[in-house]
């Protein structure tokens, strides 16, 4: 029996309001529930989200869904569907990854985000911060895993022997323009190949989609798809389409290269930090009014006073549950505003560069159409480009 196979329920609709103790409340009442997942609010669709509900392999999933079309949460329709299986856990990436220049370079970015995923998670800490070979790399680490990886860091060249033959280093008898075949080294993949596991099994991180999968153990496939290296090219593979693959990759991985932390004080100020104490003196002048002289009212009991310091001080006695409230939320919005990934409304398409291509509103195109093409630039194709006038 496959014990990692799960039946699951996709949830296209979920209202920004409704939490996940409620969707878990209202799947529960189903034989074979699990666990759910909600996916971060999409701020292109009305901060609406989507969630995953997993149940055991052997229950009618169908009857399962079918019934949950009949139910709403505050009043919205969830749109629920059976969720397929993955058609394929193992996708493979471009063979010349398994080139032993590329693989050298890509166990130095993985030794770097598992030094900079462990510290971030307080794995492997030691009082020792390591040797001063590893100080120097940048690779402090106590993982076992990056014990003497330096050695497979440093190459190796026949630089002598290219010197008195009169050959420039990496060029082969028959020239470097005409491509060579890639050139495996075993001892180097093999190495690398336990860093990835590592990766996408204890951070998460798919390597070579230089992706990581947030929340996956709420999903229904936990540790569901890594890429691989795939089969080794046909046709020869120059110097400079080596290169090109590792400079790309290395900018696709900078998220994890360099960890980006919080925003400081003073750079959340300026995008407008909130001050406890300020938001607690609006909230009470808020709801301290003047009725008459000598006459105020707290609209929060319905109490009058003779003065806004006497409102001042029942609303801190009296209402301190409303007054601790006003505190969370301006907790919430600094944590909010100092996360570098937080939800951040997407770049609006008239500021992105236009390529002609697309009819805009102006030029005849229709003005709101949710289907206009508003990509990158296309290449001369037979089929219709969206936004053009029909």
């Amino acid at each position: 029996r496959a014990l990692h196979k799960t039946s699951s329920i996709f949830l296209r609709n979920l209202a920004p309001t409704i939490t996940k103790l409620e969707v878990e409340a209202m799947c529960k009442r189903f034989d074979g529930f699990l666990r759910s997942a909600i996916a971060d609010p999409a701020p292109d669709r009305r901060w609406f989200r989507r969630g995953w509900v997993t149940f055991k392999r052997e229950v009618k999933i169908k009857d399962i869904c079918f019934n949950l079309n009949n139910i709403r949460l505050r009043d919205c329709e969830l749109g629920p569907i059976v969720n397929r299986d993955l058609t394929r856990r193992i996708r493979t990436v471009a063979g010349l990854t398994q080139d032993k220049k590329v693989v050298r370079n890509d166990i130095k970015l993985a030794a770097k985000i598992i030094t900079n995923l462990d510290g971030k998670w307080g794995l492997w800490k030691s009082e020792e911060e390591g040797n001063k070979e590893e100080l120097m790399l940048g690779l402090a680490s106590s993982n076992p895993l990056l014990a003497n990886i330096t050695d497979y860091l440093i190459e190796e060249a026949s630089a002598e022997e290219e010197e008195l033959l009169g050959r420039r280093e990496g060029e082969d008898e028959e020239g470097a323009e005409e491509g060579a075949n890639i050139q495996r080294e075993d001892e180097l993949i093999t190495v690398l190949d336990k860093m990835i596991l590592y990766l996408r099994i204890v951070h998460s991180v798919d390597f070579y989609n230089h992706s990581e999968y947030p929340n996956e153990d709420e999903m229904p496939n936990r540790c569901g798809i890594l890429h691989a290296r795939g089969i080794l090219p046909a046709t020869k593979v120059t110097t400079s389409e080596i290169d090109e693959y590792m400079t790309t990759f290395e900018k696709k991985m900078g998220g994890f290269l360099v960890m980006r932390g919080d925003l400081t004080t003073e750079e959340a100020s300026k995008y407008g930090l909130k001050n406890e104490t300020d938001e607690v003196e609006k909230f009470v002048s808020a709801n301290t009014q003047e009725l008459g002289k000598d006459k105020w009212l707290c609209p929060l009991s319905g109490k009058k006073f003779k003065g806004p310091d006497f409102v001042k001080k029942h609303i801190i006695q009296k209402h301190i549950e409303k007054v601790d409230e006003v505190k969370k939320e301006v907790n919430y919005f600094n944590n909010y505003l100092k996360d570098p990934k937080r939800p951040q409304l997407p770049e609006h398409p008239t500021n992105k560069t236009s390529s002609g291509r697309v009819a805009g509103p102006e030029q005849g195109g229709r003005a709101g159409d949710p289907y206009q093409y508003s990509g990158p630039p296309r290449d001369i194709t037979r089929n219709p480009v969206y936004g053009r006038d029909r």
